[in-house]
């Protein structure tokens, strides 16, 4: 029996990730050298000293563990460390002078990264050395997280080629998706005296939109997407599992935005946690911090109090976060995915996910970790109760961005990984039963607008649409000899969340992939439990926006002969992709299908009274809480999502006549101004 070899969609995996930038220090560990090309200016690293097998570059070469092409169409800065002014204090941004460059070309040659960079560096004579002092920054918005372990090589053959990262995110119970469309504007032109017909057709600006997603709710992962900033509590994010001291210190202050930690420990080799235990690429890194940051951005928020989030905190006075608060804390967590020694028992934890406060070197760190089960106090959902052990409680809630994250896509017309995948079942390109994988990554990817919703005939159900600035295309096989997969394709359950460890990692532990639903959720507003509820939706906007800028690109396309096909990951420099994606004006509004059962919301509309929290109270606000049930006798606490819906105004509220003479069922709309979200889950980063 033959088979076509067609694509198959029960063989095409979906994974998510975060976009983390890279800051890369001269000398720690590796330099770099440019040189002049008139248009553009050619970046080597460069520099062999053999570090560790969870650096940024491999062990003994200048090789960045970035995917080749990966970088093409980053923004790229360069920065003064503090430690003088190194050899590109010309180029440095400064308070006047933004100095923003552009990735056009991202290869791997003579064992070395390279990338080249528009505009062109000025007055760099034959060649500028990097020196002590220079630093550059990658961007994150479109650059997938680094992964910072040994599982990257760089080869110049496709076939023996094995680059990864840190893609590896459930993307949910997706019952329904659309990745981005790709579409190419397409110039005609008509000249006098040529006829009728077109006589010359050129392509313009390349666009990635329209991306869609329809899922039933098991965590409040997509929510973070869609608001934007994220807290946890200091007192309930798993439990250390290591002595309380020593702990590292953190070496200095962090920024928002800044995409790894410096820490000093007690140990020359290692970033020692209580007596013996050891930091580690994977493990999860928790700054403890009770700096205040304000809930709310269109108002001055109640100052003097000391009820904020979270009420287990021994400062706050919250008696519950079902009591109205405008302030919490600002403790963040984030997953370690490269650690790099910067001598003197220094180091730099590079994390997965920028940091979205600012932290202090006065601040606490503590390690934590996942295991299969309760080990090293992991957060874990029990198989008989179904309760949370070590839970973590997080707070949601908007500010002025939202963070973006990519979307990994690979499709195959067998079930077989990857050709450079270890551990599964793999064919070489070309032979029988090839896989003929294909695998794009869509790169910075921001939510547009979201929409949440439950009947009582379902479950609690989340929808978005989202834009990407540009595609990533694995061409390893388009490559005239040696052909295979340079990427190596995480697919979710083979080679990704594997084992229940590996599971919580990705955001769907064992015992956490069900959804909530309706007949677990309550629902509160205008100080009363609403009985007759039955349906609502939750919408909001984003206010993104892309936008092209007229960018240069003097760098050759390289093609195969054969098929005049790009081999570039990114096509053309990736300046026909939009170069800025940004959040604009956001807007909120909600409808709620009930019965009515007494007059008092038709005088709540036709008195125009606007309805928010009092903080302290636990009235004012619109509050939607879903649980998970757990069985009695479980020690821990149930999955819980709570959304509170603040400073709100009915806007229509029609009152029909049934024609059955039934019950008189309505649909109230209203326009908030502010939502947060609190949740109770295994997750340590969203």
């Amino acid at each position: 029996m033959s088979f076509g070899g067609h694509f198959k969609g029960d063989v095409s995996e979906v994974v998510m990730g975060h976009e983390t930038g890279v800051y890369i220090e001269h000398g720690l560990p590796r330099e770099w050298t440019s040189t002049d090309n008139t248009d553009f200016t050619t970046i080597t690293f460069t520099g062999t000293t053999t570090v560790s097998a969870s650096s940024i570059f491999e062990p003994s070469k200048p090789v960045l563990k970035v995917p080749i092409g990966m970088l093409i169409g980053q923004k790229l800065t360069f920065h003064n460390t503090g430690t003088g002014t190194g050899a590109y204090g010309s180029h440095y941004v400064s308070a006047f002078q933004s100095r923003i460059f552009t990735i056009v070309d991202h290869t791997f040659e003579s064992n070395a990264t390279v990338i080249k960079v528009v505009p062109a560096l000025q007055n760099i004579g034959s060649g500028l050395n990097s020196a002590t002092g220079d630093a550059m920054f990658i961007h994150s918005l479109g650059m997938p997280t680094l992964q910072g372990d040994g599982n990257n090589v760089q080869n110049t053959a496709a076939a023996s080629s094995k680059e990864v990262s840190l893609i590896d995110q459930f993307v949910g119970l997706a019952s329904f998706m659309t990745l981005p469309d790709t579409t190419v504007d397409l110039h005609s032109y008509h000249v006098v005296g040529l006829g009728r017909q077109t006589a010359v057709q050129q392509t313009g600006k390349v666009h990635h939109s329209g991306g869609a997603i329809e899922l039933p709710v098991h965590s409040a992962k997509w929510l973070y997407y869609s608001l934007g900033r994220e807290v946890v509590s200091k007192d309930k994010c798993g439990t250390r599992a290591h002595a309380e001291s020593p702990v590292p210190t953190i070496y200095a202050n962090i920024s928002p935005g800044q995409t790894y930690l410096d820490v000093t420990s007690s140990q020359s080799g290692s970033v020692r946690f209580g007596s013996s235990t050891d930091a580690a690429v994977g493990d999860y890194v928790l700054i403890k911090d009770t700096t205040l940051a304000p809930t709310t951005t269109y108002k001055t928020p109640e100052t003097g109090s000391t009820q904020y989030w979270p009420n287990e905190s021994s400062s706050s006075s919250l008696s519950s976060d079902a009591v109205h608060f405008e302030w919490a804390e600002t403790s963040e967590c984030r997953r370690i995915s490269a650690i790099e020694s910067l001598g003197s028992s220094r180091f730099r934890l590079y994390v997965d996910d920028p940091w979205q406060f600012t932290h202090t070197t006065s601040d606490t760190i503590e390690l934590r970790e996942y295991e299969d089960d309760l080990g090293n106090n992991s957060p874990n959902i029990t198989d008989d109760a179904k309760d949370i052990r070590n839970p973590v409680h997080r707070l949601l809630f908007s500010s002025d961005t939202i963070p973006s994250f990519c979307m990994e896509h690979s499709v195959r017309t067998r079930d077989i990984g990857s050709f450079n995948a270890t551990g599964e079942s793999t064919t070489a390109p070309g032979s029988t039963g090839d896989s003929k994988q294909l695998t794009r990554i869509f790169r910075g990817c921001k939510v547009v607008e979201w929409e949440l919703s439950s009947t009582v005939d379902a479950e609690l159900k989340y929808r978005c649409v989202f834009d990407a600035l540009s595609t990533y295309t694995d061409t390893g096989r388009l490559e005239s000899s040696n052909k295979g997969d340079r990427y190596t394709a995480h697919r979710m359950f083979q080679n990704t969340a594997d084992t229940k460890k590996n599971r919580k990692v990705a955001g769907i532990p064992k015992n956490g992939e069900k959804p909530f639903m309706f007949y677990n959720g309550t629902i509160s507003m205008f100080d009363q439990n609403m009985t007759y509820i039955s349906g609502f939706e939750l919408r909001g906007k984003t206010g993104v926006e892309l936008f092209h800028t007229i960018q240069s690109n003097p760098v050759a396309e390289s093609v195969d002969s054969s098929t005049s096909l790009s081999l570039k990951q990114v096509p053309y420099g990736g300046t026909r992709n939009p170069s800025v994606i940004r959040e604009g004006r956001e807007e909120f509004e909600m409808e709620v299908t009930l019965a009515l059962e007494d007059a008092t919301l038709i005088h709540e509309i036709r008195t125009h009274i606007q309805r928010g929290g009092t903080v302290g109270s636990t009235g004012g606000t619109i509050m939607l809480n879903f649980i998970k049930q757990v069985a009695s006798g479980g020690s821990g606490e149930s999955p819980n999502l709570r959304i509170v819906i603040d400073d709100y105004l009915i806007t229509a509220l029609p009152v029909p006549v049934p024609d059955d003479k039934g019950l008189l069922f309505t649909t109230l709309k209203l326009k908030p101004q502010n939502i947060k979200v609190m949740s109770t889950d295994a997750d340590y980063h969203l």
